[in-house]
């Protein structure tokens, strides 16, 4: 393994212990254990200590894998048996599935969303199983089988049919709506607060936008030509998609909808990405080249050769490679101290926010924050500080991280904390 530091892809000397085979896939980082998951081409899914660099084996003949939004990774085999390493902690569950899965899904609370194929009766159908370790199934029967894509924390699920979007409640607390489009659904994408799900046409130019709350389609995002998948960034502010034609990537600033340009890139499992700090990874011939997602024709780093590796990203305030971040902050030249920074080196206490939304539209915004205070919690709208700036939906402020991350953590649905600049 190798460790950069962003934007400018500058290596990070000895930040990266121990070693790995041939690596086919990587599943995700716990940023608070410490540890990598990776899957190998010989069906094995490993975990590596990024403290010590010591390697474990999970799980072997593994079929799928997926890490959850509280990071719990779920292993299913080819013998239908699950196996989830939570907190380092590897359980295997008493009860297999009842066929191996299409797609897996992590939810919240250590609970596994399983999309599996509708039974000899009912073939052109799509069942979504929830289940947990220590609890049974919750079975719902899907009446078509397109694509699926489930929100972060696996409370709604939206499944493409020909001609609309069906939002499915997994744990079945509220009935299933389906919102009608006009043209034929081709890929589905959650916005990181799941509150919206971004779809791409097979004929029509853009995206159509569906507003969960409001269960309709709310506005589009203008595109040259069809769209083929689509990718957001982990705070909703970048949106890639690919054009139906040609190895390209175009970038959607969201918050005011509009196409920044687009740069020439493959598309893989891992790359093209908007990393946490807004830089843009693309690979271009056999090398990984950065960018800023606001101007894509600056060029910020670059790696010879980086096409053929695979690329995940380390969360800001992850304490994984605090250590040798710092250290290569100290030692870095006067203006790359704040790429370190923004990499990982922990910032002061207090006062924190709890945030849950950033928007450019004031109105929706402050009917959030309003939602929030009829439910009992201390929510505020933070106006921008500068034209780039958003409407930022807040919980607080608080004096610690501690007491930040205790009540984002109570909310059942994504977050990040917020300093404001002094």
């Amino acid at each position: 393994m190798r460790a950069y530091r962003l934007p400018t892809l500058v290596e990070i000397p000895n930040a990266a212990r121990g070693r790995l085979p041939p690596v086919a896939r990587v599943v995700g980082l716990d940023p608070e254990s410490h540890v990598l998951f990776v899957a190998t081409a010989t069906g094995e899914v490993l975990s590596l200590l990024l403290e010590t660099g010591r390697v474990d084996t999970v799980a072997t003949n593994v079929v799928l894998t997926v890490l959850g939004p509280d990071q719990t990774l779920f292993v299913v085999d080819a013998k239908r048996r699950v196996v989830s390493v939570a907190r380092r902690a590897r359980r295997t569950w008493p009860q297999p599935l009842s066929v191996v899965p299409r797609e897996l899904f992590g939810a919240a609370d250590q609970r596994l969303i399983a999309v599996v194929p509708g039974d000899e009766a009912r073939p052109f159908t799509l069942r979504l199983v929830t289940v947990a370790a220590d609890q049974p199934a919750a079975t719902r029967v899907l009446p078509f089988a397109g694509d699926v894509a489930a929100t972060r924390w696996g409370d709604l699920v939206a499944v493409a049919s020909d001609s609309g979007v069906l939002l499915v409640d997994p744990l079945a607390r509220r009935e299933p709506v389906f919102v009608p489009l006009a043209d034929h659904p081709r890929a589905l994408a959650f916005s990181p607060s799941g509150h919206r799900v971004y779809v791409t046409r097979r004929a029509e130019a853009g995206l159509a936008v569906i507003d969960r709350y409001e269960r309709a389609e709310v506005d589009g995002v203008a595109l040259p030509t069809p769209a083929a998948a689509v990718r957001l960034d982990p705070l909703g502010r970048w949106l890639l998609a690919r054009p139906s034609i040609g190895d390209s990537a175009w970038v959607i600033d969201l918050p005011i909808k509009t196409l920044v340009g687009a740069v020439a890139t493959l598309w893989d499992a891992d790359l093209p990405a908007v990393a946490p700090d807004g830089s843009l990874l693309a690979e271009q011939e056999h090398d990984v080249v950065a960018y800023r997602a606001d101007s894509v024709v600056k060029e910020t780093g670059r790696v010879a050769g980086g096409s053929a590796d695979l690329w995940t990203f380390v969360p800001g305030r992850s304490s994984a490679f605090r250590g040798a971040l710092a250290d290569a902050q100290a030692s870095a030249p006067a203006g790359d101290a704040a790429g370190a920074a923004a990499a990982g080196a922990p910032g002061p206490e207090g006062p924190l926010y709890v945030q849950v939304s950033t928007s450019q539209n004031e109105a929706w915004s402050s009917q959030m924050a309003q939602q929030l205070s009829r439910a009992g919690l201390a929510a505020r709208v933070l106006p921008p500080k500068s034209v780039d700036d958003g409407f930022r939906v807040v919980l607080g402020p608080y004096e610690t991280r501690d007491q930040a991350d205790a009540i984002g953590r109570k909310l059942g649905r994504p977050f990040w904390i917020y300093q404001p600049a002094p």
